[in-house]
């Protein structure tokens, strides 16, 4: 197939019945719509642990070094701490929110910027940070099958900084992270 008409298209991958597939194949079918079978390698060792995004050739371009006269934090691996002053960044907050409903929302944006903050720090390619994944993918009994899971960890430094900054109501529990 051309590039070109590849342009707005994603792989999904779906874990479905034989029922599902056919179900699937004849919505597509209905609509005219084209699709593109991929064949799941079931080799752990060519597919890839964390998301794709550590593959960049422009990678080492941004990549930020760790300050080794700080000592390195447990939970992000970053030295120093991601959380901690000297890695402050414009956006971060100045002052603690009221509680509010609408704040685990912004709580999403800020952990998406730390997302990013942590890839350039190469975190998510640590070896420390892959086993920590592969076990939690172990203890998750949905996900005990996977090779591969899109999401990431987020440190424990990430969500109190972040909680604290974008408080739930009382009584209010926080929803939690994925393997928390």
């Amino acid at each position: 197939m051309d590039d070109n008409v590849n342009q707005g298209k994603s792989i999904l991958a779906l874990e479905v019945t034989e029922e599902q597939k056919e179900t699937i194949y004849n919505l597509f079918a209905h609509h005219n719509w084209d699709y593109k079978e991929i064949e799941i390698k079931e080799n752990k060792d060519e597919n890839k642990e964390t998301n794709g995004a550590g593959n960049s050739e422009d990678f080492d371009d941004f990549l930020i070094e760790q300050n080794d006269n700080f000592e390195e934090c447990q939970y992000c691996l970053c030295k120093p701490c991601i959380t901690h002053e000297h890695n402050r960044q414009m956006w971060w907050e100045s002052e603690i929110q009221m509680a509010h409903i609408r704040n685990s929302s912004l709580r999403k944006t800020d952990y998406k910027r730390f997302w990013t903050n942590l890839f350039h720090r190469n975190v998510w390619q640590d070896p420390r940070y892959l086993e920590r994944k592969r076990a939690a993918l172990r203890q998750d009994p949905r996900r005990r099958n996977y090779v591969y899971h899109r999401r990431d960890l987020m440190p424990k430094c990430v969500i109190e900084l972040v909680r604290s900054w974008f408080p739930n109501l009382p009584n209010v529990p926080y929803m939690g992270h994925m393997w928390e």
